[in-house]
């Protein structure tokens, strides 16, 4: 442009204005001599004006992100404005490394408000902070049935497909001892899972046989270093069913060893364990009153009816069950009742006739 104007005046041999200015040309010279570009601007500005902003805010709603594993900072991002969650990848990069987090983000599924601050989003993957959908917490205590309807209730497996994988056929148990063992309860750890979109049963109880191994991998199992005080008679499986008694009959972490003491005097006595949580197992009921006809289900986890350990743990067992199992209490206790107060404690004694009069406490 500036060339043609250059050699416009160099060529021109018209009279210049006699108030300095050039010559003025009509309008409609420079309509004909640049009505193109005049129009091309025209529209160039007119679209800028009417088109919309990519502007997350504006996209309203949420938005459910995955983050695979190993996902870089710039590939977190990207997908961040992929989904109109931010605006710009550059922007996120830039507080991301400022802050030091941009090797911290954890893989996941999350939800995000579509214009939601980046420090908010980077405090979440820096956390871990998933969606409630994508976060699976089982409890202490529950069995492989509560386990079940959990995750079919947070997942799109269904009870019974869960079920069916929990099955001990065809995989190797963590623990010596259990090659008898029906099923893999005891061995479904209870703790926190993040879930991958479409995880399948099989994936599912795979990360809660290997959680099961890393929590107690590190414990004495076999006596060899001095912190198994359990009878050196029990295998570990036997020590695990013990621990899934443990942890249904005992309430307060201080009385844990105590039930696993009573467990063991029994057993060395001779006598019938009697566990009502056994009994709840064997009915299917984790039903606080049993009724004389529960106390008589027949069934091997009855231990009303039949001597000795049931055949399989009743539940999955905490850490600290675990442990009250390997180092029972040293006490001669033979009995436990509750006492009936809010605390869920219990009264120990090796005395029935002491067992008797607390059980008709008020």
């Amino acid at each position: 442009m500036k060339k043609i104007i250059r050699h416009y005046h160099q060529n021109s041999s018209t009279p210049r204005s006699p108030r300095g200015g050039g010559h003025r040309r009509p309008v409609l010279f420079w309509l004909r001599r640049y009505g193109t570009l005049i129009v091309i601007g025209a529209v160039i500005l007119i679209s800028a004006a009417t088109m919309p902003a990519h502007d997350s805010r504006s996209k309203g709603g949420e938005a459910v992100i995955h983050i695979a594993k190993g996902a870089s900072a710039a590939q977190i991002a990207r997908l961040l404005v992929d989904e109109n969650v931010i605006d710009n990848a550059g922007d996120f990069m830039g507080q991301a490394e400022a802050s030091g987090e941009a090797g911290d983000l954890k893989a996941g599924t999350y939800r995000f408000e579509r214009g939601e601050p980046i420090e908010n989003i980077l405090s979440d993957l820096r956390q871990g902070r998933q969606a409630p959908e994508a976060v699976l917490t089982i409890p202490e205590g529950f069995d492989a049935a509560d386990i079940a309807r959990l995750v079919a209730s947070k997942t799109a497996i269904t009870d019974q497909q869960y079920i069916s994988a929990a099955g001990a056929q065809g995989k190797k148990l963590p623990l010596a001892g259990g090659r008898q063992a029906r099923s893999l309860e005891g061995f479904l750890f209870p703790s926190t899972y993040n879930l991958d979109p479409g995880i399948s049963a099989a994936a599912l109880i795979s990360e809660q046989l290997a959680a099961f191994s890393a929590q107690t991998s590190g414990l004495d199992w076999d006596g060899s270093k001095g912190g198994r005080t359990a009878p050196p008679s029990l295998t570990p499986y036997q020590i695990l069913i013990v621990a899934s008694m443990v942890e249904r009959e005992a309430k307060l972490p201080e009385e844990r060893p105590l039930v696993a003491a009573v467990i063991y005097n029994r057993l060395a006595a001779g006598m019938k364990l009697e566990v009502d949580a056994t009994v709840q197992y064997a009915i299917g009921s984790w039903k606080q009153d049993l009724t004389e006809q529960d106390l008589q289900v027949d069934s091997p986890y009855n231990t009303r009816r039949y001597p000795g350990l049931p055949p399989g743990p009743i539940c999955n067992p905490g850490l600290a069950s675990i442990r009250a199992a390997l180092q029972p209490a040293k006490v001669d206790y033979l009995y436990y009742v509750a006492t009936g107060d809010a605390a869920g404690h219990h009264f120990f004694t090796r005395s029935y006739d002491q067992f008797l009069k607390a059980g008709q406490q008020p």
